[in-house]
């Protein structure tokens, strides 16, 4: 079977790392004195190695080629090469294997012991084997010359494992030695605690998460929804109006995760209070009340009297939607009651069919709110979807 690009790249790129590897480490061995081999050793030994790649035989070409090139301080650049092109590849097992034999030798410099360990920790890390991989971090942290990327691993570990605390260690000697990619990623650890204590009915833990993060993030809008939670938990609906009320003046892009939790707080109270709460966010400008009927949309809100009254503001701001709607009904501006009303129902039933909310960063779309994006792991990076956005990467602000 003929080799595809990709093999073709890592059989040159193999010949070149084990041929100057070799030749470099049989130079520097005569230069010393040392009696140099037959001349044809090195090709027996790597077109058997090169045969091996070709007849699509990985793990027997990477026999040849360890064997080929003992791992010593001349070396050892070789093994890196070749260990680092089969990551690439995905392969990460011959990675390990490559980068564990190099960890083996007794001979090397402590400069390649710490390189083949990061080097080690990163195939662990590509695996899934977070275990293996937070130790050599650990020692890689511990004040060697690779302990400012070691600290983002564990970062990087302690956040897929859900372990906050260890998380929020990292974080601060990592904010010690250098800027961390995500400065809001702290407070969001004292929130995921907070949420665990608030599971749990330790109110009172939960308030001191958010204390944490307030201090570590001021006027951090995901903190007030929390304790809008804690107080609706506590039968305290005014509070909990108030704090999703300031959660969406620090960010408005909330209004999707706020509207709900303002609604279950007005739960039981007549039309008027209701009316009378929403008003305050209800305000002249257009874009604002296009903003917060789309939202309420998408929250499931729509068929709440304010939405109708805003609905007309969201098909103007729309240009797709606002056509579809005059070719059909008319004037967007001049849509009765019970048209307003239907127009909602139908787009609350599009919108749950489809991803509403996607990553401004890598693009990653659901139909769910994330805090920390599941593709490209970035902070605060999600927002809704325009409405009825028909090309990829646009996204409502």
């Amino acid at each position: 079977m003929p080799a595809d690009p990709p093999s073709l790249l890592l059989i040159a790129a193999l010949f070149v790392a084990a041929a100057a590897g070799w030749l470099f480490g049989r130079y520097r061995s005569g230069a010393s004195g040392a009696l140099a081999p037959e001349p044809n050793k090195l090709s027996e030994e790597y077109f058997r190695g090169l045969g091996f790649l070709l007849d699509e035989e990985p793990d027997k070409a990477l026999e040849v080629f360890l064997r080929m090139v003992d791992v010593d301080n001349d070396t050892v650049e070789t093994h890196f090469a070749l260990g680092n092109l089969y990551r690439r590849r995905g392969e990460v097992e011959r990675a390990i294997r490559v980068h564990e034999n190099i960890m083996a030798r007794p001979s090397l410099s402590d400069e390649h012991r710490l390189h083949a360990m990061f080097a080690l920790g990163e195939d662990y890390f590509r695996a899934g084997l977070f275990d293996r991989a937070e130790r050599l971090f650990l020692q890689l942290a511990d004040g060697s010359g690779r302990h400012m990327q070691a600290l983002r691993y564990l970062l990087r570990i302690y956040e897929q494992q859900r372990d906050w605390e260890q998380a929020i260690v990292a974080h601060r000697k990592l904010v010690a030695v250098a800027s961390p990619e995500h400065p809001t990623a702290i407070a969001h650890y004292h929130c995921e605690l907070a949420e665990q204590m608030r599971a749990k009915g330790d109110f009172t833990g939960a308030r001191e998460q958010l204390h944490l993060a307030r201090e570590a993030q001021r006027n951090f809008p995901r903190g007030a929804l929390i304790r809008a939670d804690i107080a609706l938990d506590m039968n305290q609906p005014e509070l909990a109006a108030l704090l999703c009320q300031r959660a969406v003046e620090l960010h408005p892009k909330l209004l999707t995760l706020a509207l709900p939790r303002v609604m279950r707080a007005m739960r039981g109270t007549d039309a008027g209070e209701i009316e009378r709460r929403f008003r305050v966010w209800i305000r002249p400008d257009p874009v604002a009340r296009a903003e917060l009927a789309y939202a309420a949309i998408v929250a499931g809100l729509e068929q709440e009297s304010f939405v109708r009254e805003c609905l007309p503001d969201l098909l103007r701001e729309d240009p797709t939607l606002g056509e579809i709607v005059s070719a059909t009904s008319g004037d967007p501006s001049h849509l009765t009651a019970e048209q307003c009303s239907a127009l909602a129902t139908a787009l609350g039933r599009i919108l749950r069919r489809t991803q509403r909310y996607r990553c401004v960063d890598c693009g990653f779309a659901s139909a769910a709110h994330f805090w920390q994006c599941p593709g490209c792991r970035s902070w605060d990076a999600f927002a809704p979807v325009a409405l009825l956005d028909l090309t990829p990467g646009m996204h409502r602000r």
